[in-house]
């Protein structure tokens, strides 16, 4: 059984052939041929799914209790690997001092309260 998830992930990487076009024809083709056509819809679902996701991990979310100025920016972009990505920051009160990003899938935590507790669970342990 063939899963519209899978012809999700076929679609979009026959998009990135150079022959594209012909390849998304062939596509459509082995749908009809195979009465997979049904699947369609459920296929650009995920296709929406997957591109969405893909957009988000590509942008450097930053938290902090206030704005961080641009030498602090460029740091954590240092840091976590995404110098050429697009910043967003979120003012966060609960946010006791420090940040919090996140990029491409990966969590970096400095924020003071999770610094606390690390010391803490050292501290525990010893």
């Amino acid at each position: 059984m063939v899963h519209s998830r899978t012809l999700a992930k076929v679609a979009l990487e026959m998009v990135q052939k150079p022959n594209a076009e012909e390849s998304i024809e062939a596509f459509l083709t082995y749908l009809k041929n195979n009465n997979l056509i049904g699947l369609l819809p459920q296929v650009l679902d995920h296709i929406d799914r997957i591109t969405a996701r893909q957009s988000e991990s590509d942008v450097l979310q930053i938290r902090s209790k206030y704005e961080l100025n641009n030498t602090d920016v460029s740091y954590i972009k240092k840091v976590t690997g995404a110098e050429d990505a697009k910043v967003t920051q979120h003012i966060d009160e609960s946010v006791i001092g420090g940040f919090s990003a996140s990029y491409a899938g990966y969590l970096y935590d400095g924020s003071l309260e999770n610094q606390v507790n690390r010391l803490r669970n050292m501290l525990i342990k010893s």
